[in-house]
């Protein structure tokens, strides 16, 4: 009921318009940091992307400030969401989303690969990073292994998207920014690569859901 009113009440808009939200956090002052963090949990929260935002955080925060927020905020999100599907139950969050086939899945994988597949599922995207979140909270995995894993996993492509944000909000379309976006997305092509490679050795997959 939460996020059905937090929809309807159009507080989430903000959320898929990059101008809004980067007027929003702006005007927010001294206090723009700490509304980034809470928005970047109601993205999570609302089963919503936070691409804008992790956009918006290069732009306005620049590459350090930005990646270091985005991974607080991150953290906390991903931390919240699986302890409220902890807190929810199963078979509330099956019913309200449909999505009991992801939720089997990854049920399965953890059952037999442990947090190798974890590790699998947040480094190749076979699943939506949000719905991840409360997903594994009704698994049996402990709550800071997934944390820890979580933090590592999202941090590069935080860090590039970031970075990639600022400098185009600073030397705005350039060749040398298509160059750096061309390695940027080299890089995470070989971090994909190498966990799939990785993925193969220690037997994981997602059975049914994998490529």
């Amino acid at each position: 009921m939460l996020i059905f009113a937090l929809h309807h009440g159009r507080m989430t808009d903000p959320l898929l318009h990059l101008s809004q939200l980067q007027t929003l956090i702006r005007q927010s002052g001294a206090y723009g940091a700490a509304l980034y963090v809470l928005l970047f949990i109601l993205a999570a929260v609302c089963f919503m992307p936070g691409s804008l935002l992790v956009i918006a955080g290069g732009v306005i925060f620049g590459p350090l400030y930005g990646t270091l927020l985005s991974v607080v905020a991150s953290t906390l999100a991903s931390s919240l969401c699986f302890l409220l599907a902890r807190a929810l139950g199963r078979d509330l969050l099956v019913h309200a989303f449909g999505q009991s086939a992801v939720f089997q899945a990854i049920e399965n994988g953890i059952h037999r690969h442990g947090v190798d597949f974890l590790l699998f599922t947040r480094l190749i995207p076979l699943f939506p990073w949000t719905l991840q979140n409360y997903a594994y909270g009704l698994t049996a995995i402990a709550f800071w292994p997934f944390t820890l894993i979580s933090i590592l996993t999202t941090f590069p492509g935080l860090l590039i998207y970031t970075l990639m944000a600022d400098d185009l909000a600073t030397h705005g379309v350039t060749r040398l920014f298509f160059l750096k976006l061309c390695v940027a997305g080299a890089l995470l092509f070989m971090l994909v690569r190498t966990a799939k490679a990785w993925a193969r050795r220690k037997g994981v997959s997602a059975t049914g859901l994998s490529q």
